[in-house]
């Protein structure tokens, strides 16, 4: 048996590096946007002296990039479950060897979840991952066959569910509410106990023990099915080869997906249709725009317009989990009350400021980072403890 080794930066593949490091970029920033209503109550913000800016800043962010960045990330995620699969089937090692990477990604979950940020979302991909590897098998029909249907309809069933089972209510939603009170005091302090009991309250009473879980993860799992389905095509392993693809697809996506997010979010923002229309109109608005943003970014790359914005791009891709890691610290340390305690001007303007600053700076730390070292911290452990021995760090260690 070939001994399993940690892919080399020569194998990876440049595109997704970038694309990896837009969309973490957009969680960062959605993050800090959507802190209004999970960890501030949304009167504090309405309150703000910046509030009728952050109302124009807030409907650009939701129809920009509100759940595009995660839904990228999702088909990153199946898109690299695939590439995983297939590199370890050529060098003839046991697929496990995911089931072990995965679950060390649930280890990591489980402690930004329950011990640093309250938006998690490492937790329910490694869930998913441990269903995802069961599909390794699957033909590609199969994938896209499955995989769109899941992801689309997940939310929108959940309205079903809620109307034909809880009367139209969904119950757990002042549990938000009185949650976000909660949290709007408590994450100004610096009781680090009382934080942590309440990332674990919030986890379970919020969240977990509610039907809307199930419809998250059915997303999420559809979007891993597609990124799975989307590595099959060989379209990110030759974009030059597939210029002309991405061109059509950044043609059609992108306007398409403008126009049906901007329909949600004018339903959401202006009240002019039923709430439900918008909600489900949303769910395939974000797959396009996504794919929209995806093919536009290759395109830009290829005519090598990025320079020094493709490095760090790059590089932050590189080395995502270690920084969505120093995302949650950044949070903890500047936004809540253990450090600057910036949350109670935290409205939709100033998310988006932070957000472009503190991401400039993962971007100069992982471009200086990954000059010294193969991987980023967490990555390394991640890969030592997933192949059972501890990598070569430094790149002159690499190269011996």
């Amino acid at each position: 048996m070939v001994a399993v080794q940690p892919v080399a930066a020569s194998e990876r593949i440049d595109a997704i590096d970038v694309i990896r490091g837009f969309a973490l970029f957009g969680v960062l920033w959605m993050n800090l946007y959507e802190h209004a209503g999970l960890t501030m109550p949304y009167d504090a913000v309405a309150d703000l002296p910046t509030a009728q800016v952050d109302r124009w800043v807030a409907v650009a962010s939701q129809w920009l990039m509100q759940g595009k960045a995660q839904a990228l990330f999702s088909l990153l995620f199946g898109f690299g479950f695939a590439n995983i699969m297939t590199r370890l089937e050529a060098r003839g090692v046991p697929s496990t060897v995911f089931l072990r990477r995965i679950g060390v990604l649930l280890v990591f979950g489980t402690i930004d979840m329950l011990m640093l940020w309250v938006g998690d979302i490492l937790f329910a991909y490694a869930l998913m991952g441990f269903v995802l590897y069961f599909t390794r098998h699957w033909s590609t029909r199969m994938l896209l066959l499955v995989g769109l249907p899941v992801a689309v309809l997940g939310m929108p069933l959940l309205q079903v569910v809620v109307q034909l089972v809880f009367n139209g209510e969904m119950y757990w939603l002042p549990s938000w509410d009185e949650g976000a009170e909660i949290r709007g005091t408590l994450f100004l302090g610096a009781d680090y106990p009382a934080y942590v009991s309440e990332l674990v309250r919030a986890a379970w009473v919020e969240w977990w023990s509610t039907p809307a879980i199930t419809a998250y993860l059915m997303q999420i799992l559809g979007r891993f099915l597609l990124g799975s389905w989307l590595y099959r095509q060989g379209w990110l392993s030759d974009v030059a080869a597939h210029r002309a693809l991405f061109v059509k697809v950044a043609m059609v996506a992108l306007p398409l997906g403008l126009v049906l997010s901007g329909y949600s979010t004018a339903v959401a923002w202006f009240d002019i249709a039923p709430g439900w229309t918008g909600y489900t109109v949303n769910q395939l608005a974000t797959l396009i725009q996504a794919a929209g943003y995806g093919a536009g970014i290759v395109l830009v790359l290829l005519a090598g317009r990025m320079g020094l914005l493709a490095k760090g791009l790059r590089a932050v891709g590189r080395t995502a989990l270690s920084n969505y890691i120093a995302q949650s610290l950044f949070y903890l340390f500047v936004i809540y009350g253990f450090g600057l305690g910036l949350m109670p001007w935290l409205g939709a303007t100033l998310s988006l400021a932070l957000a472009v600053v503190f991401y400039t700076v993962q971007m100069v730390w992982s471009h200086w980072w990954l000059k010294h070292y193969r991987f980023g911290p967490l990555e390394w452990l991640w890969r030592g403890l997933t192949y059972g021995e501890r990598q070569p760090m430094r790149l002159q260690q690499a190269a011996a």
